[in-house]
């Protein structure tokens, strides 16, 4: 039995037609497996918080733009009031010390819970300078340094929670064009726990 003759026209069409069979393939067992994943609650945590925080950032920047510029100061002390509310759970969660670097460390793990890549740079006896090189909110639609300026209303609260002789100060932001937004906290003299 003599296999059939295939001529030159035919073979390009045949490996067009079982590769793209090949294809297909591939895609329907992708969208099975992705549908496996979506009816089975098996969509990797990484992905549901990173949604979910930069989901959080764009409603906040929705709700800022949507209210009037008084609304906007009640928005900036309910966040100051949010990072009071959490100071015991920080300091204990953390095992953070009540001083300089405890601070320090209470706004990078604030930042990473909130997407927000940030490290200690600069540390000193009564400074310490913070750069965040990352954030799921800066290229949203409408990011102003304004809204920057509110949410950091919450850090500035936690930190006052745990010493309030702790000075907070934001001198660069990324959504102001600085390459990193720069948080430098300074110690103001005698501590004094929140």
């Amino acid at each position: 039995m003599s296999s059939p003759i295939i001529s030159a026209d035919t073979l390009p069409k045949m490996l067009i037609k079982n590769g793209l069979n090949k294809i297909i393939l591939k895609m329907d067992i992708k969208r099975v497996l992705i549908e496996f994943i979506v009816r089975n609650n098996l969509i990797p945590i990484k992905t549901r918080w990173r949604k979910s925080v930069s989901g959080v950032g764009r409603l906040f920047n929705d709700v800022y733009h949507m209210v009037e510029p008084d609304d906007r100061r009640k928005l900036a002390i309910l966040l100051y009031e949010w990072g009071l509310n959490d100071v015991e759970e920080v300091v204990k969660t953390l095992r953070i010390k009540r001083d300089l670097h405890g601070c320090a460390l209470a706004l990078l793990a604030a930042n990473s819970v909130f997407g927000i890549r940030s490290k200690i740079v600069k540390e000193g006896k009564d400074e310490v300078v913070i750069h965040a090189t990352k954030c799921l909110w800066k290229d949203k639609k409408n990011w102003t340094p304004e809204v920057c300026a509110t949410i950091d209303q919450y850090d500035i609260g936690l930190v006052a929670g745990i010493n309030k002789s702790i000075r907070y100060y934001c001198l660069k932001r990324r959504s102001r064009g600085d390459p990193v937004c720069e948080v430098i906290l300074k110690s103001a003299g005698e501590e004094s726990f929140g």
